[in-house]
């Protein structure tokens, strides 16, 4: 027989007749995260703006490979447009609808 886990399980008891309860398995709590209400906006803030940066970073280095493949010297000769589309990238990243 096998097991899966399963996320949303909290705990698995096993009532006897007897009237007395085994427990098979509890899950572990998680702990709260511990921090001030005054810095939440600045922390989510700052997240936003690393993941953007990374989306940011990300393109550049596609593009910059994409261009090195293609041409001779075609990472400098695209150079400005990498970084243009690039930054857009992170831009868009940044200023998108936050669910």
């Amino acid at each position: 027989m096998s097991l899966t886990r399963v996320d949303s399980v909290e705990r698995i008891i096993i009532l006897r007749e007897q009237g007395e309860a085994v427990t098979l398995y509890r899950a572990k709590k998680s702990k709260k995260k511990k921090q001030s209400t005054l810095l939440k906006p600045l922390e989510k803030a700052q997240r936003r703006m690393a993941k953007a940066m990374v989306a940011s970073s990300q393109s550049y280095l596609d593009r910059h490979r994409s261009s090195n493949r293609k041409k001779k010297n075609g990472w400098l000769r695209d150079l400005s447009k990498n970084q243009r589309k690039a930054l857009r990238r992170g831009v868009k990243q940044l200023t998108r609808k936050i669910d």
